[in-house]
């Protein structure tokens, strides 16, 4: 099964190499920090499964689902390139002529993810939040004593996690950080925003609790990660609410060049606004999710106390 994971996050990064090829940067940075994290999700989740997997069906099954795939794959394969190869009106130049005067920025795909399809992006993370507080309620119940051995009988290490590793992590967690605001700030204009900057974040946080363990980095942070979801979401919604007093529909933007004394002309666009809301729920809905399934695939809370 590790080997499984290892060759799916191989092969997740594909498409992230294929949208750098095609010149699209933006989706190539999700692509990455997305794998990232359902890595981290699919190998908390081994926990879950058995111990030992199923027997192989017999030679003649495996070649009939062999087809079935087959059949199915190249089905689809010859739909996506008939559709693709139809001659249609696209949407783009609409976006390219209208991302700077109508959003207030040049990148236009995060012009088109918090202005232009707002409303969408408002409507996925509210999902994202739902699904990350129903996962956390459903893993909120007593710890599970964990397998005393491996499916081979061979006992857990009792080893404290390694120092090298945690040493590292508490060196690349600031910088994790000040990247991920990089990325934040740039958004509106270069490659980056606040869902790519939320994935970074989370990533970065994530890795300090693999490094140090579950109840050694929940005694040290403090933070309860269901008021961020809540946070992000009502930023969000709130930036939407304000343009109703202007008399303008829901989650429009405004944006202008305001002149300061010492910065001169600073681009600024209540866009960024939602895009914090954005970056508060992704980094909520991560840490909420792995924590929870962390602390469900702990030995037991005594072995929590004692990392503490």
């Amino acid at each position: 099964r590790l080997v499984a994971l290892i060759m799916v996050s191989a092969i997740g990064l594909v498409p992230s190499l294929a949208f750098a090829w095609l010149s699209a940067p933006d989706l190539g940075l999700t692509q990455v920090t997305v794998e990232v994290v359902t890595i981290v999700l699919l190998l908390l989740a081994l926990h879950w499964l058995p111990q030992h997997s199923p027997r192989e069906p017999r030679r003649r099954r495996t070649l009939g689902r062999a087809a079935i795939a087959l059949a199915a794959g190249g089905g689809m394969a010859a739909l996506t390139y008939a559709v693709l190869t139809r001659p249609f009106q696209s949407l783009s130049e609409f976006y390219l002529a209208n991302s700077v005067p109508g959003g207030g920025g040049t990148n236009v795909v995060n012009v088109i993810l918090v202005d232009f399809r707002g409303y969408d992006t408002f409507g996925e993370i509210i999902v994202l939040a739902i699904a990350a507080l129903g996962i956390a309620a459903m893993m909120a119940r007593p710890l599970s004593e964990r397998r005393a051995a491996d499916q081979d009988g061979r006992p857990w290490a009792s080893e404290p996690h390694p120092m090298m590793l945690s040493v590292l992590t508490s060196l690349l967690l600031p910088l994790a950080l000040m990247v991920a605001v990089f990325i934040f700030m740039r958004g509106h204009n270069l490659p980056g925003g606040g869902f790519v900057a939320g994935l970074v974040t989370g990533i970065a946080l994530i890795l300090l609790y693999i490094a140090n363990g579950i109840g050694w980095a929940g005694a040290r942070m403090h933070v309860s990660f269901t008021p961020v979801i809540g946070a992000g979401v009502f930023i969000a919604g709130l930036t939407g609410l304000a343009s109703w007093f202007f008399g303008k529909p829901f989650l429009t933007s405004a944006h202008g060049h305001p002149h300061l004394p010492v910065l001169g002309d600073l681009p600024l666009a209540s866009a960024m606004a939602f895009d914090l809301g954005v970056y508060l729920t992704v980094v909520g809905v991560v840490m909420l999710v792995l924590s929870s399934l962390g602390k469900a695939t702990a030995s037991s809370p005594a072995e929590i106390e004692k990392e503490v």
